[in-house]
């Protein structure tokens, strides 16, 4: 096991070093998956076929495509205007632009898709594109505001998950885990939103007079891929596709547009990233290096409450997966959180809480590296923004279970 903790921790390293001399990340991501595999004592001709099935899997092909089609919806929608109806909508029902910044993300949010973030990324950035706000805070907005609802929103594959482990409802976990999303705005709020220069809409009457039909409009794209995946539960890539292609048809669209949108779905650095990040994945769960986190914690015997945070943030911020933190960490927290002959349910808020504040952490979560690059911002600067809103999350969380 010690063995395992050791290729873990040089794999973590060895990406750090290798992004911070600017390689790409899928890449780094990579090489770090193959170190892992081969400090931990699996042969090259193992590693380099367990790297090969998790490229071809299915899983990590419909990540790929899932991505592909948003970035690519994203894309045109934007080049055919329909991310600045949303934008001028909102901006001319709503004085204050921060409110109308942070409701764009939140919006996004109610649809559950790896990478999600990036299908409100552009409007974020045409809301603000007037002002002076920097990268690192553009960034935050987008990808915090995007995430506050995960704590409660029961279409979440994660909190899905979790009650089934626990076999309690969802609404169960959602009544101690709304803290946790009221947290997440209030800190969103008041560390960046609060002072964000994004400036005021001033507005007459006649010019919202048009308001809502601008939004409605805007929306419609977006509006229809939710309730595509989400209400009649159609695969994400066939919602997209089919939007895509109507909006081709009614706005009578150039092939330009069509391919310029294709072509930003598919760029290099996406590519490496879903596959880099897939491997990585893959070969934690192949070596068995994810089962040997919370093994070892509880080896050395670390207290139970510290047990409940850091090995569900642990197992999060090494993968970035909301559902796998649960589907690894819960079963083994059971004994812990069971209390009385029932489930404590505070201590279940505590972990769920500090598994997505690691996922929320996490290099590798598609969503922070993602937009991290749409918006060029630096991984010191949006640390500098994410640890003390993560550390006000965590502060509620413990706050609930001790008081």
């Amino acid at each position: 096991m010690e063995r395992d903790i050791v290729a873990l921790t040089i794999s973590i390293v060895l990406m750090i070093i290798l992004v911070r001399f600017r390689l790409d990340l899928g890449i780094a991501m990579l090489l770090g998956a193959v170190s892992m595999a081969l400090v931990s004592g699996r042969a090259i001709g193992w590693t380099g076929l367990e790297v090969w099935r998790a490229v071809i899997a299915k899983d990590s092909l419909l990540l790929f495509g899932r991505i592909a089609t948003i970035l690519m919806l994203g894309a045109f929608a934007g080049r055919l205007g329909y991310l600045d109806h949303v934008v001028s909508g909102l901006k001319r029902l709503i004085r204050d632009n921060r409110i109308v910044v942070a409701l764009v993300p939140a919006f996004g949010g109610l649809l559950p898709m790896p990478g999600g973030t990036m299908l409100t990324a552009p409007m974020v950035e045409n809301a603000l594109k007037s002002t002076d706000v920097g990268p690192e805070d553009r960034f935050f907005i987008a990808y915090w505001f995007r995430h506050v609802w995960e704590y409660v929103w029961p279409l979440y594959p994660a909190i899905i998950l979790a009650a089934a482990i626990i076999d309690r409802p969802v609404a169960d976990i959602a009544r101690v885990t709304y803290p946790l999303t009221l947290a997440a705005i209030a800190s969103g709020i008041l560390l960046v939103l609060r002072r964000t220069p994004a400036g005021r809409n001033e507005t007459s009457p006649k010019e919202r007079k048009g308001a809502g039909l601008a939004l409605a409009k805007g929306s419609l794209p977006f509006v229809v891929v939710i309730v595509g995946a989400l209400v009649f539960k159609f695969e994400v890539i066939l919602v997209v596709l089919v939007v895509v292609s109507l909006l081709a048809v009614f706005e009578k669209a150039d092939l330009s547009d069509v391919l310029a949108s294709l072509r930003k779905g598919t760029e290099f650095q996406i590519i490496t990233l879903v596959f880099g990040v897939s491997a990585y994945k893959h070969l934690l769960i192949a070596t068995g290096i994810r089962e040997a986190v919370p093994e070892f914690l509880m080896q050395i015997q670390v207290p139970e409450l510290l047990v409940i945070i850091a090995v569900p943030m642990l197992i999060g911020l090494v993968t970035g997966v909301t559902a796998a933190f649960v589907a690894v960490t819960f079963p083994l927290l059971m004994p812990i959180i069971m209390r009385g002959g029932g489930i404590d349910m505070e201590l279940v808020m505590l972990a769920f809480g500090s598994g997505f504040v690691g996922c929320l952490l996490s290099p590798v979560h598609l969503c922070l590296v993602l937009s991290r690059e749409y918006f060029g911002a630096s991984f010191g600067g949006i640390y500098r923004l994410l640890i003390p809103a993560t550390l006000a999350i965590m502060a509620v969380a413990v706050a609930i279970v001790l008081l």
